[in-house]
């Protein structure tokens, strides 16, 4: 099970709802993510915003280790 689907799972959320809080048009499409297929640099550092840091871009693209993002503070 990929980080991302774990992170999905406790959330209690299904791939679709996954799939519309990041914008995208289908389930099939969060379970090719889940699997590492299709993750955009974009996708990956909104899957990261998205979840606070807990799925991070080094997570999801090994190959974009460096890539750090800003969160904001809560409360900010």
């Amino acid at each position: 099970m990929s980080h991302l689907e774990t992170w999905r799972r406790s959330k209690g959320w299904s791939q679709a709802d996954l799939a519309r809080k990041l914008g995208l048009r289908s389930k099939g499409h969060v379970s090719r993510l889940e699997s590492g297929v299709g993750l955009t640099t974009d996708l990956a550092i909104a899957i990261d915003r998205l979840t606070s840091g807990t799925v991070t871009v080094a997570d999801l693209r090994p190959d974009l280790h460096d890539v750090r993002v800003l969160h904001p503070e809560a409360g900010a």
